[in-house]
């Protein structure tokens, strides 16, 4: 009887042939910079600077990135908004006193 292990363990894919780039490194550097172009990430970690082929992947990464930085600014908005809303009760209040 052989020991495998019952959990398959997870690799970070390389995304970028060329220069042996993860996809974790990628997604990093999205994140990180709010990288909205494949030409960003080229400057930041090198991935897409040769035969272009992973270009698509990466441009997928940098499109899943957009919503979440969109939650991300909606929230602050929405907080932004109480906090106003807040300052205005109370100014309100002590000027129709």
């Amino acid at each position: 009887m052989r020991n495998t292990p019952s959990v398959d363990i997870e690799e970070d894919e390389i995304i970028c042939k060329c220069f042996h780039i993860t996809e974790s490194t990628i997604r990093s550097h999205i994140a990180k910079n709010n990288i909205t172009q494949v030409k960003d990430i080229t400057l930041a970690c090198e991935a897409g600077g040769n035969c272009g082929s992973c270009h698509i992947l990466i441009q997928l990464f940098i499109d899943q990135n957009k919503p979440i930085k969109i939650l991300e600014q909606s929230s602050k908005q929405e907080n932004l908004k109480s906090k106003n809303n807040k300052k205005g009760f109370w100014k309100n209040l002590l000027i129709n006193s």
